[in-house]
């Protein structure tokens, strides 16, 4: 027994769209060219409800043509005031310096009269001539032939200088004094087992020599 024939089979199409569409500048130019394309039908003029939806669509594309705009000006705006921001916080550097330099004369110095316009006073007292550096110790360095020598800072702020001496009693002994801005210092090239003393002094622009006192001799023992 033969099957019957279905008989010819009817199209059944789906409208899709493969332009891109995830950014705002695809959706606005799909849009215009879909403008063109759905008036360009035969069928556009008695597609009432094709119309109206596209309507929607071409609405909303508009929509986010203006956004889109605001916010390039909002940006552009932006950009501006953040500009005059910077300038203007200079200013207001500059004149609040002003304003201290304008109080510091008027109050010819009186901590009271600072204090009375609420304001934090700073003494400029002078701290007098730096003392010698304190806890120097003199150590055996890690490799062959040295030694290293560590103190503390203290109130230096401009470095130090460093003289070592193989006899602090004879001082055709002592090295020329080196200027150091560390806190440690190691010397090498020594013969083992050699024993070499060091002093520290501060450099001390408050003073006539530039230098402070130098502080007791320390001795080590080279590797």
């Amino acid at each position: 027994m033969s099957k019957k024939s279905k008989g010819p089979q009817a199209d059944r199409a789906i409208p899709t769209i493969r332009a891109p569409k995830g950014r705002d500048a695809d959706k606005v130019a799909l849009t215009t060219s879909l403008s063109n394309s759905l008036k360009a039908s035969p069928d556009w003029s008695q597609a009432t409800d094709v119309q109206t939806a596209f309507a929607s669509v071409d609405s909303n594309a508009t929509k986010i043509s203006a956004i889109k705009a605001q916010i390039a000006l909002l940006k552009d705006q932006l950009d501006t005031q953040l500009t005059l921001l910077v300038g203007v916080r200079r200013d207001w550097a500059t004149s609040l310096k002003h304003l201290l330099g304008t109080v510091e004369v008027y109050s010819k110095g009186s901590v009271d009269v600072v204090k009375g316009f609420g304001l934090e006073a700073r003494s400029t007292k002078a701290l007098g001539p730096l003392p010698a550096p304190t806890n120097l110790v003199v150590s055996t360095g890690k490799d062959a032939g040295t030694v290293k020598a560590k103190w503390d800072r203290g109130l230096a702020l401009h470095g130090f200088v460093v003289q070592h001496a193989t006899d602090p009693a004879n001082a055709a002994t002592f090295s020329a004094p080196q200027t150091w801005t560390k806190v440690k210092y190691t010397l090498g090239g020594l013969p083992s087992g050699s024993v070499v003393h060091f002093r520290v002094a501060a450099v001390d622009p408050s003073v006539s020599s530039g230098l402070g006192p130098y502080s007791a001799w320390a001795a080590g023992t080279a590797r």
